[in-house]
This record gives structure tokens, C-alpha cells and sequence, in this order.
């Protein structure tokens, strides 16, 4: 099958209403796809379900599931060059709402327990693009994030293109990642960190390695710092990673410990949650959620060491999980999106720098809104 193929076996899908899931790993020049052949909402109550998982950000509500194996085709996803900077309409009685939601904030963690609040907005963009122009427009213009394009007529339609890791698993090893701190990024220009981004991003650290020293992992190692770019933006991002014990019920367990990370709710979780509850004033529904592969089967090839014996290889399968925070992301309805943004608030934090930021992030959905 040619990607051609595929995506008009896509939009006869969109077309029936029948749930799908097309998505592209970072830096992979291959799309994947899960087609449904009916409108059932299947959920994710054990972890041991395969398919394709979309879980909100409230842990209360139903993961969703579109089961199966997905098909996989090559996709030039060459990215083009584009010199435009396109503004999103922005109105003044919401820059104020945002800047009061922060201030409180920075007033409550200098006056509580809280350390860390997550604070988001979402705000209306129309566009006269179909959705899955929409995805090839990510996939081109962000080639190095996880991509995607989710639809079920029970949900609607969520697109996105995150550069965070929740979690990976290999068997019984595992990755995840801290990323907090953000800054514009500037061609040609160092990098500087200020102490306010590397103590946001140490206390993400700090909590996801506590969560998971309950489990008992072994190898436990955390890397270096470093800095990654997600679009016009740069993060500060740490590795983590593991060796899970064999029990089932484990990844349901690490999962639940690691969602919602202090990078899209807060520390501590309890009080955090509860402010943003208090405080952003609607539903986040699937923004700052997560999202991908769940117990995929994956053939494993390893060469043996054996002597006068050429091209012998030992197979395995072993099952696969890649998931993803559902950050930078639209929800798409009638030629309208509603676009989310939200960034990380600390005592350090400067009310009207934070709107900025999430003014910076807007563009990545904004750019591909506007692209032909």
C-alpha cells in the first residue's frame, strides 16, 4: 500500500465516521495506522489490552482504546522551508485572565505547600483545511515530535505533535523522561538557562524519580541535562531509565504513578490538581493526557555468537508500549480547532513572561493551521 493509497483509505474512513488513529514516530520516515470497523468505544481497564490507547488528562475518565496492529507505510515527510511568523488572534480580556490565573498561582506557592502549578488555556482558531491535510501539515512541519491524528465519533478529533515521552517499554525495560523550562529558540544563538527554568525542571526530576523508586526498578540511571527543541521552542530534558520487574500489573502501576507528571499538573500532585481544578475554569478532556502504543508485539532479532555457523539469528516477540504526553494539540470541529497552551508556574515566575510562553506554543499549531 502507497501512502496515496493509504490516505484515501483514510478519508473514506473520516468519511463513514468510523474510528481510526494515524500517527508518526519522532525522526521515523514511516506513518502507522489503526482503522476500526465499527463505532464501539472500546476502554483500557487493565493494561493488558493491545492496540492504541487515548487517556485524558483526568485519571477518573475512560482511557480509550482502538485495538488491533497497525498498518505501516513510507511517507516522505521531507520538512519545507518556511520563513512566515503567523500571529493568533489574541484578546486582551484573555491575556488579563491568564496573567490573574498565574499570579494567584505564584501567590498560592508562596503561601502554601505547593511548589509547582501546571496552568493551561485553550482559544478558538478557524481554518478551512480538512483534518488529515491538517496531520500531513504536522508531520511535515514537525518531523522530529510524535505526530498524530485521532478520531472516534464518540470523542471527535484530537491532533497533536508532543516532544514528550510518558513512557517506553521493551520487555521489562523502560524509558521516561523529565522536560520542563521553556525558552524561544533562536537560530544561531547559545543557549542560557536561567536558575528559575533548571529548578522547575530539577523538581520534575526529583519527583519522577521518587515515584519510581517504589516499584523497586533496577538499573535505575538518570542522564545528564540537556536541551531539546519542540518547534520554536526549547526544553530542558532528562533520561531516565530502567529495568521493570516482571509482574502484570506493573505498567498500569508506573503509568498511574507518572501521569499526570509535575510538567502538565504540578508538585505536589494533590495540590496542584486541586488548583487547576479551582482556577483554569473548563475541561482539559484530552490536552496534557497521554497517548500511543500499548503491548504491540514487536519481532526482535538477535544474532548468535556461535562459531562456523553464518546468519543464524534468534527471534523473539516481546510486547511494546510507547506513549506520549498529549501536549501542543487541537481539538478540530466544523473548520474551528481549539487550540491548548499552558506552562509550568514557580515562585520564580514572571506573570506576563508565562503568558508569552504560551503565546510561543500556540504557534506550533498555528503554523500548520496556515500552511497550504
Amino acid at each position: 500500500m502507497t501512502a496515496t493509497d493509504l490516505f484515501q483509505r483514510l478519508a473514506t474512513q473520516y468519511a463513514m465516521r468510523l474510528p481510526f488513529v494515524v500517527y508518526k514516530k519522532p525522526k521515523k520516515n514511516k506513518i502507522r495506522v489503526i482503522f476500526q470497523n465499527d463505532t464501539r468505544l472500546h476502554v483500557v481497564d487493565t493494561f493488558e489490552e493491545s492496540g492504541f490507547i487515548f487517556a485524558p488528562y483526568a485519571q477518573h475518565e475512560k482511557r480509550v482504546l482502538i485495538p488491533g496492529k497497525p498498518l505501516e507505510v513510507a511517507f516522505d515527510f521531507l520538512p519545507e522551508n518556511t520563513d512566515f511568523k503567523p500571529e493568533l488572534a489574541i484578546f486582551e480580556e484573555e491575556r488579563q485572565k491568564h496573567i490573574e490565573h498565574v499570579e494567584q498561582a505564584i501567590d498560592s506557592i508562596k503561601n502554601s505547600g505547593l511548589q509547582k502549578v501546571v496552568l493551561s488555556r485553550k482559544q478558538w482558531a478557524t481554518t478551512t483545511k480538512d483534518p488529515l491535510r491538517l496531520f500531513k501539515n504536522l508531520v511535515t512541519e514537525y518531523p522530529d515530535a510524535f505526530t498524530y491524528l485521532f478520531f472516534h465519533p464518540e470523542i471527535g478529533i484530537w491532533l497533536g505533535a508532543t516532544p514528550e515521552t510518558l513512557l517506553q517499554v521493551n520487555g521489562l525495560r523502560f524509558k521516561t523522561m523529565a522536560l520542563a523550562g521553556t525558552q524561544a529558540f533562536q537560530e544561531n544563538q547559545e543557549v542560557v538557562w536561567g536558575e528559575k527554568e533548571e529548578q522547575e525542571q530539577q523538581l520534575v526530576v526529583d519527583d519522577i524519580v521518587q515515584n519510581l523508586e517504589t516499584f523497586n526498578i533496577k538499573n535505575l540511571k538518570v542522564a545528564d541535562r540537556e536541551t531539546t527543541r519542540a518547534g520554536n521552542v526549547l526544553h530542558l530534558r532528562t533520561i531516565i531509565t530502567g529495568i521493570m520487574q516482571a509482574a502484570t500489573d506493573q505498567l498500569e502501576k508506573i503509568v498511574n504513578a507518572l501521569h499526570p507528571t509535575p510538567a502538565v499538573c504540578g508538585l505536589p500532585r494533590e495540590l496542584a490538581a486541586a488548583f487547576i481544578k479551582n482556577h483554569e475554569g473548563y475541561d482539559r478532556e484530552f490536552y496534557t493526557g497521554f497517548l500511543g502504543e500499548l503491548n504491540l508485539e514487536e519481532e526482535q532479532y538477535r544474532s548468535s555468537n556461535r562459531r562456523n555457523t553464518e546468519n543464524l539469528a534468534y527471534k523473539s516477540i516481546k510486547k511494546s508500549t510507547d506513549l506520549y504526553v498529549n501536549l501542543r494539540c487541537m481539538q478540530y470541529t466544523d473548520k474551528e480547532v481549539q487550540i491548548y497552551v499552558g506552562g509550568g508556574i514557580t515562585r520564580d515566575s514572571v506573570a506576563e513572561k508565562e503568558w508569552e510562553e504560551t503565546v510561543a506554543k500556540a504557534q506550533t499549531m498555528l503554523r500548520v493551521l496556515s500552511k497550504s
